[in-house]
């Protein structure tokens, strides 16, 4: 998290560890999602940098709740307005700032997929053209496995493993303590994570090369920005696509290849089947031709 804490007279500079104790104590949480709340928290404080705002009003936790819904997936806004609301009540509970975000909802829930797919020629485009070795080794990895941003930062190298014969990658999954969950990794990509790699043979797999956290864990934001950037390369400059474009990418050539719904629930983690079909809802549709039937029965070669 950023080192700044909110306070009555607007933002300050403050080590964040002084208060991070008592905070993690009072969020009663596990650290998978104190980590969570933690990005959340950091998004929120860009976001006050970026539009220098210097004391936050309920108008700005607002617009800032909106910024989500237009950048983010549903479960993402509700996560990160669920930390900005413990963390103003914190503060509130402290006497340090006022608790301005009372009674302002996260997001609504909607069926329809927010984010863009792309196609299969378009994600063999980009990869093909590919030349920065991280870049080709995130690009790779999420989509030929679907996983979320947070897990690709998260992995270790120590999490490529032999498991039952095959080179997987073991990963903290969503609302989990533990790193249970894996992804099978194709020869193709492991040989792009080893090519990006070099001799390092523990830590992140994904490293940050800012001058301030040279070689330390990339960030969520960092990985979401690099996404960001290849899409730019190849002609893709739009909100409606992100790194979670990536993941539902991957669940639809998932099914237009022969992939059973179940197959990709299991691979994408879902707990609910029905968040899968949601993913995949628009092939159905498209492939859908209800309507052309029903007028060529009725007017037939009018």
């Amino acid at each position: 998290m950023n080192e700044i804490v909110l306070t009555k007279n607007g933002i300050m500079e403050l080590s964040f560890e002084n208060c991070e104790e008592s905070f993690i104590k009072y969020l009663d949480v596990s650290d998978k999602t104190l980590r969570a709340y933690k990005v959340g928290v950091e998004v929120f404080f860009n976001y006050l940098k970026e539009n220098n705002i210097k004391q936050p009003t309920r108008t700005n936790v607002i617009a800032f709740r909106d910024y989500l819904r237009d950048n983010y997936s549903s479960n993402t806004v509700n996560t990160y307005m669920i930390a900005i609301r413990s963390l103003f009540k914190y503060l509130e509970i402290h006497n340090i700032y006022e608790n301005i975000t009372l009674d302002i909802k996260g997001a609504r829930y909607d069926t329809t997929p927010k984010k863009e797919v792309l196609s299969q020629e378009k994600m063999r485009e980009i990869y093909s053209g590919l030349t920065d070795k991280r870049e080709k080794a995130i690009f790779g990895l999420m989509i030929t496995t679907g996983l979320r941003a947070f897990e690709v930062s998260d992995a270790l190298i120590e999490d490529i493993k032999m498991y039952n014969g095959e080179v997987v990658l073991f990963f903290l999954g969503k609302m989990r303590d533990n790193k249970d969950e894996y992804v099978k990794l194709s020869p193709q990509v492991l040989n792009d994570i080893k090519e990006y790699i070099g001799d390092r043979t523990s830590g992140h797999i994904f490293v940050s090369h800012s001058n301030n956290n040279k070689d330390g864990g990339m960030t969520t934001t960092s990985l979401r920005r690099i996404v960001k950037s290849i899409f730019k390369k190849f002609g893709i400059d739009k909100d409606s696509v992100s790194c979670h474009s990536l993941r539902r990418s991957f669940a639809v050539t998932s099914y237009e290849t022969g992939s059973s719904i179940y197959d990709i629930q299991q691979v994408l983690h879902h707990k609910s089947i029905q968040t899968t079909t949601r993913y995949l809802k628009q092939v159905d549709r498209d492939k859908n031709k209800t309507e052309y039937n029903v007028a060529n029965a009725i007017l037939g070669g009018i």
